[in-house]
């Protein structure tokens, strides 16, 4: 934890003076590590303040991803030109709401030493979460219609990523599953890939690109494997996602 938060620090100060699109992934995705700790450590004020941070680059991040998508689907020049002036734009709006400098403010206000909470009770949280987690992934499936919407599968998608980050945080005290991790970012990449799709979609139409029929064919491919990903999860008699571990003695 308190590695990701030095890091997270690095990486704000970095976008202070200049915007990269691998620092602003890096950032995001530590800043949702640093979430995942303050929930799993039932520090809720804390994990919504961090959850709103990464919200502040969302998108600058699906511009980014926007433009270079663009480039592998060989568009015109023109609509290559326009999504680049969305991303500067973006930049820009960024910059000017001191975004960087207001993650750096955020963790200093947030030290590691607040959100810690003794080895017993760490250890009691993690046999609590096994079964609410399951329950969480076994209504979210059920609770599924028969041709999942966008905001179903989005839905399942932030519930499968915050899983997943809890499991990577259970994989390095040695109590979580690694095969588990391994199953939640297949799913989560399936359904990333999707709402990826769909974002760009909505990009395309905004910025009156030419290539919106292309993308939309797109759509629907990912869309495809993405209902086809999470029924077939829906209709297993046991999930193997999050297989419960009974004891923490052997640890």
């Amino acid at each position: 934890m308190a590695t990701d938060r030095l890091r997270c620090l690095g990486y704000a100060k970095a976008l202070e003076k200049a915007f990269r699109p691998e620092t602003v992934h890096k950032l995001r995705t530590h800043l949702r590590r640093l979430q995942s700790y303050a929930e799993y450590l039932d520090r809720p004020k804390d994990a919504e303040r961090l959850g709103e941070a990464v919200s502040w680059f969302s998108r600058l991040r699906t511009l980014d991803e926007f433009e270079r998508y663009l480039r592998r689907l060989e568009v015109s020049a023109k609509d290559c030109r326009r999504a680049e002036k969305a991303l500067r734009n973006e930049q820009e709006d960024v910059r000017k709401a001191n975004r960087p400098a207001a993650v750096t403010l955020l963790l200093t206000n947030t030290p590691v030493a607040r959100l810690m909470r003794p080895g017993e009770y760490i250890a009691d949280r993690f046999q609590q979460l096994q079964p609410e987690n399951r329950t969480m992934l076994d209504r979210g499936l059920q609770e599924l219609s028969s041709k999942p919407t966008r905001k179903e599968l989005h839905r399942l998608r932030l519930l499968i990523k915050s899983l997943r980050y809890q499991q990577e945080i259970a994989v390095e005290m040695r109590w979580g599953n690694p095969q588990s991790v391994k199953a939640l970012k297949r799913l989560q990449t399936v359904l990333g890939k999707y709402t990826d799709r769909a974002q760009f979609a909505s990009l395309a139409k905004e910025l009156k690109l030419s290539c919106q029929n292309k993308i939309k064919k797109d759509r629907r491919l990912s869309r495809r494997k993405a209902r086809r990903a999470v029924l077939k999860l829906k209709s297993a008699q046991a999930h193997p996602l999050l297989p419960i571990r009974r004891s923490l003695t052997s640890v």
